[in-house]
């Protein structure tokens, strides 16, 4: 009888977990899409936030402010405390205001994976996705995703963290994890859509007196 019980107590874990996984796998394909449909269907964005990185080696962990202002998928602007990003999709400028440098490139693909930038438009095909948590913040249901790049995908990071809010599908948070085990996180404290952006933006004319590399001759 006891043996019994337990067969069938093991038997009933396993169909739940039958019927939990593709429930959460439904759950978590339209946290996904409709977070993805509110960010594509901006023409433009402006991000203002604030960065952390924490470094596992020497456990330090150094804070800056920045914005982002974003027009389609490839062009951009990065401006922090330390550097200013931009790129016109066509050329890729990197003010480096500690060194007093800037870098002038063909704007690539890799240029173009800046926080939001780039997975947003491509995250199904390059992640696998989870969701690890789901809490009440001030009366807010909050989301906690995980995106680990797939196989075949080349990424700078092992894994992604996500807070999202449910039914504005907006991102309050995104903690970025390389291979060293550091950590950036993005906590997002304003976001505009579609504001007006100048053309100007997306441009980037080096002040007098900086070291100015041109790296497309």
């Amino acid at each position: 009888m006891k043996l019994s019980k337990n067969i069938l107590r093991f038997l009933s874990l396993i169909l739940l977990a039958a019927i939990a996984l593709p429930m959460q796998a439904a759950k978590i394909d339209d946290i996904i899409k409709n977070m993805q449909k509110k960010y594509r269907s901006a023409k433009t964005l402006r991000i203002e936030f604030v960065e952390k990185s924490r470094f596992s080696l020497t456990g330090t962990e150094n804070q800056i402010n920045g914005r982002l202002q974003m027009e389609g998928k490839e062009r951009f602007r990065l401006e922090s405390e330390d550097q200013v990003l931009v790129n016109d999709g066509e050329t890729f400028w990197r003010f480096n205001k500690l060194d007093n440098q800037v870098l002038i490139d063909h704007a690539k693909k890799d240029d173009q994976e800046v926080m939001l930038n780039d997975f947003l438009y491509n995250l199904k095909d390059r992640y696998y996705s989870q969701i690890l948590d789901e809490a009440k913040v001030s009366g807010k249901k909050i989301y906690n995703l995980k995106l680990t790049p797939k196989e075949d995908q080349q990424s700078y990071f092992t894994s992604i963290k996500m807070w999202v809010e449910d039914k504005t599908w907006s991102i309050q948070r995104i903690v970025y994890v390389d291979y060293n085990d550091n950590e950036t996180e993005y906590i997002i404290e304003k976001m505009d859509f579609n504001p007006v952006l100048q053309q100007s933006t997306f441009k980037f004319t080096p002040p007098e007196g900086i070291d100015v590399v041109d790296l497309r001759m």
